[in-house]
């Protein structure tokens, strides 16, 4: 006992941030604050000035190995992360561990390698024009029909609307179409519900909640079949059920179309079945997921910040307003009564410096593999 708090007030004399508690590390602080997180590590950060070393696991050996984290938003320090030293800083196996069951090795839950080659891959096919056109379709169509017309009724009969409901279910219908070529229609008049985005949503939920628990915990509690990890079981079963008909489907397509010069497949699980690779199941519907996950609640939750600053910063309005028609009145010319008959294009879109401002994630977890002192 007390060799133990010895160790222990070694280990904590230096950390800063939440409160360490003896064995349970700054655990119940996590856990009171799980439905505010980011709001309790921002204040954590700015009372300590921008970054802190907290440990989430008090126990000798474990918390060498995964319980002691440290919280950074120095940008100096995100820079020599993320880009002066990004090949040293990998997802890790702690992050790895938690989004297995879920991600597999998809390009978001790997590394070395196996992630470049995802990465080239992907990387290619999202500069082709092919693919760049039919994510233009997809969005354009999706929030000329559906997205538009539901704001607009809701307008007309006076309704409040969840607009980060909304803006999730754009983007999944968008991100499905472009992934694998169908469109679940989340976002449609009533607003109904849908077996795959539903089991999606729970196993995304259920899988961070891995990461308020040491793993030795919640490896405890999928062994022992409680709490969230049997909704996780249980999603995961409807999510490869649904995967799995839709790559069956694709293939047979795919054949049925070199036979018979029927309709082309432009989405990504079209391009990556034509490749001379072959590809099992398991690793396509990876691939699948990996994108789904990507490309829906990064743009939803980018979006609804965007437009939460918006409404509590007018000013801010006028001048976005004054870039979009700077830029339209180059592209368009001066006839505004022309500028809604087709929606903005890429190199449009890309004279928008505001497009640049707003951050998609709001924090990334990394390991490391050696200590590097930073520059500067």
């Amino acid at each position: 006992m007390i060799s133990y708090f010895v160790w222990f007030n070694f280990i904590t004399r230096s950390l800063k941030g939440p409160r360490v508690w003896p064995l349970l590390g700054s655990l119940p602080g996590l856990i009171e604050n799980c439905d505010r997180m980011h709001d309790w590590i921002t204040d954590n950060l700015r009372m300590c000035g921008g970054t802190y070393q907290t440990c989430i696991c008090a126990v000798p050996f474990l918390a060498q190995k995964q319980g002691l984290v440290t919280v950074t938003c120095d940008p100096k320090n995100l820079e020599h992360i993320l880009k002066n030293w990004f090949e040293n800083y990998p997802n890790g196996p702690t992050w790895q561990s938690v989004f297995h069951d879920l991600l597999g090795e998809g390009i978001f839950n790997s590394d070395g390698d196996t992630w470049l080659f995802q990465r080239k891959t992907a990387a290619l096919e999202f500069t082709t024009r092919t693919l760049r056109q039919a994510m233009a379709r997809w969005l354009n169509q999706t929030i000329k029909f559906r997205f538009c017309p539901i704001l607009k009724t809701a307008q007309l009969e006076a309704k409040p609307v969840d607009l980060h409901d909304l803006l999730l279910r754009l983007t999944f219908d968008n991100i499905c179409g472009l992934t694998f070529g169908r469109d679940p229609q989340t976002l449609s008049a009533g607003l109904p519900d849908n077996g795959f985005a539903i089991a999606f949503d729970r196993a995304t939920e259920a899988t961070l909640q891995r990461f308020i628990l040491p793993e030795v915990v919640w490896k405890l509690k999928k062994w022992l079949r409680l709490g969230m990890e049997v909704s996780l079981s249980q999603s995961l079963e409807h999510v490869e059920e649904y995967l799995s008909n839709v790559i069956k489907t694709r293939k047979l397509e795919l054949l049925n179309q070199q036979e018979n010069g029927s309709l082309q497949h432009d989405d990504l699980l079209s391009r990556f079945m034509k490749k001379k690779e072959s590809y099992s199941n398991s690793f396509l519907q990876h691939v699948a997921l990996n994108f789904i996950l990507a490309g829906r609640d990064t743009s939803s939750v980018a979006l609804s910040w965007f437009f939460w600053l918006l409404i509590h910063n007018p000013k801010v309005e006028e001048k976005i307003v004054r870039e979009i028609c700077t830029v339209l009145i180059e592209t368009r010319g001066d006839d505004t009564t022309k500028w809604n008959d087709e929606p903005l294009m890429f190199d449009e879109v890309d004279r928008l410096i505001f497009c640049r401002m707003v951050h998609s994630c709001p924090q990334d977890r990394r390991s490391h593999i050696r200590y590097i002192q930073r520059a500067g």
